[in-house]
């Protein structure tokens, strides 16, 4: 199989039964699939492990650098098991939300942290925000509600309190368990679900071995995270617009704009974006999306994410590889359109501080001489995801020799990772850029291309330079 289309935005797919068909995996990374998403929330770590190993292997077939995001659970709060599988509740009736399940009068809840975390007054939304409880009365095992809105609730219907204080439930017992077993298959990035703020991710951390170098990425879905954004997107290696759960805990009409926050705040300081939930939904059941979904898609990019992802698209799908496809088509057609401008826009407004530069020197000197490539070499994500911030036009070329680190770049918009263990000098680095330009027909020999180096001593590229190729 040649190589694969470049697309700047990057592709994030949720792994599932619907990848586990003969040469499904291999084709969604030829279709231009990026990163590969485990959602330990569903299955088993044999089924993950058996995923993640498929994943490494026709990456490395294809000579495709794959990343692997290992989601984590959180605490998500479900009902318990309800007599018959459902029960309907009416507007103004009074109802208990209670921990024992044989109490046939309430609705059992399976996690007793969440009764003790409710306040008076507090609104409860049950089945995705369909129904509405306020809280009425507070106790240790029951808590009284009257119902607002009301609706058909079923067994295991998600719940959320968008103003409950959750602080010290992340990371949970279950998510401990599934965060050993994604270090054990050495995943480039862990997703942290439910954040709320800085501290849950240090906790998180906490849990690592000595010389675990996995990447956390705070997957933004709670009200409250929205108040301490700049300290999680700080904290954080990358973020996540996980509009599902944000999609409950805040008003609809405020989305678009909560969605446009996220992202520029992540973009400022250079931290990868994932802007996640319903990208391609319809395809999960039909063959092409409707076209709400694409502007959807196209809206993202132009706001400055650096990845889309596909949840139950790929996972449970009927069409995981052509939802791949069409959501690349997508995407080169809005960069084709869009990237220059972008590029031009985001030079001309970025707030700069001592460290960008460099950054923003060979970005701008690339988009003067209509460069072919930024050339670099580097040693982490936060390197590339610096020069990437800038959104320049031109491919951002970074040469690594490690494998981790080009995995785990995979996610970062306009970046193509190349591992490389030779030397890091001028002409090693320009070779393995032609080769890789070249393969993609992304420029000719003699192009002209910027190049960043270190010099020696230094651990971050400090050393500018106009080549060809």
């Amino acid at each position: 199989m040649g190589a694969t289309a470049w697309h700047r935005t990057k592709i994030v797919c949720t792994l599932g039964p619907a990848t586990d068909g003969p040469h499904v995996i291999a084709r969604a990374i030829g279709a231009g699939m990026d990163v590969a998403r485990v959602n330990t929330s569903h299955g088993t770590h044999e089924d993950h492990a058996r995923r993640i190993a498929q994943v490494r292997a026709a990456a490395r077939e294809l000579r495709q650098p794959v990343a692997i995001l290992a989601d984590l659970p959180g605490p998500k709060f479900r009902l318990g098991v309800l007599e018959g599988g459902a029960r309907t509740l009416h507007e103004g009736a009074a109802v208990a939300l209670a921990a024992a399940a044989d109490d046939a009068s309430a609705l059992p809840v399976r996690n007793r942290e969440l009764l003790a975390a409710l306040r008076q007054g507090e609104v409860v939304y049950l089945a995705d925000g369909s129904v509405e409880l306020r809280v009425t009365l507070l106790g240790a095992d029951r808590v009284g509600c009257e119902v607002v809105i009301g609706g058909t609730v079923r067994s295991g219907s998600g719940i959320n309190v968008p103003e409950a204080d959750l602080g010290g439930l992340v990371p949970t017992d279950a998510d401990r368990a599934h965060l050993a077993f994604a270090l054990s298959q050495s995943v480039e990035w862990i997703g942290v679900s439910f954040v709320q703020s800085a501290d849950d991710l240090a906790r998180v951390r906490s849990c690592f071995p000595p010389g675990s170098h996995a990447l956390l990425m705070a997957k933004i879905e709670k009200r409250r995270a929205l108040g301490e954004l700049d300290a999680i997107v700080e904290a954080a290696d990358g973020v996540m617009v996980a509009r599902g759960d944000l999609g409950v805990e805040t008003d609809l009409a405020e989305i678009p704009l909560v969605q446009k926050r996220i992202i520029a705040a992540a973009n400022a300081r250079g931290r990868p974006v994932v802007t996640a939930t319903q990208m391609l939904e319809s395809m999960i059941e039909h063959e092409h999306p409707t076209r709400a979904e694409v502007t959807d898609v196209a809206n993202a990019v132009l706001d400055g994410t650096d990845a889309v992802m596909l949840s139950g698209e790929t996972a449970v799908g009927r069409h995981p590889v052509a939802a791949v496809q069409i959501l690349n088509r997508v995407l080169t057609a809005t960069e084709t359109e869009y990237a220059g401008r972008t590029a031009a826009e985001r030079l001309r407004s970025s707030a700069l501080e001592a460290g960008d530069a460099m950054s923003f020197v060979a970005c701008q000197l690339a988009a003067r001489i209509g460069a072919s490539a930024i050339v670099a070499s580097v040693h982490d994500v936060a390197t590339g995801a610096g020069l990437a911030r800038f959104r320049p036009n031109a491919p951002l070329v970074l040469i690594a020799s490690s494998e981790d680190v080009c995995r785990a770049l995979a996610p970062v918009r306009g970046v193509a990772p190349v591992c490389s263990e030779a030397p890091h000098d001028a002409a090693h680095c320009i070779g393995a850029a032609s080769q890789w330009l070249r393969a993609h027909g992304l420029a000719a020999a003699g192009a002209p291309a910027v190049l960043l180096l270190e010099s020696g001593g230094a651990t971050v590229p400090d050393t500018l330079q106009v080549v060809r190729l």
